[in-house]
């Protein structure tokens, strides 16, 4: 998805969970649980969806 498609929110709370995920072994280990990771992507998948929301408009 672009980042027309899915708003300035949304772009960057991904650029902030791809930025953590980067440097986060737990992120990057299979079957590892990271509440930085899960909140960060937690709130892209928010501001996806909030983009979504408001282009339907």
């Amino acid at each position: 998805m672009t980042a027309s498609l899915l708003g300035p929110a949304a772009v960057n709370e991904w650029r902030a969970a791809l930025g953590h995920a980067a440097g986060c072994l737990a992120c990057r280990t299979s079957g590892a649980r990271c509440e930085t990771g899960e909140r960060l992507l937690g709130a892209y998948e928010r501001a996806a969806r909030q983009a979504r929301s408001e282009e339907g408009q």
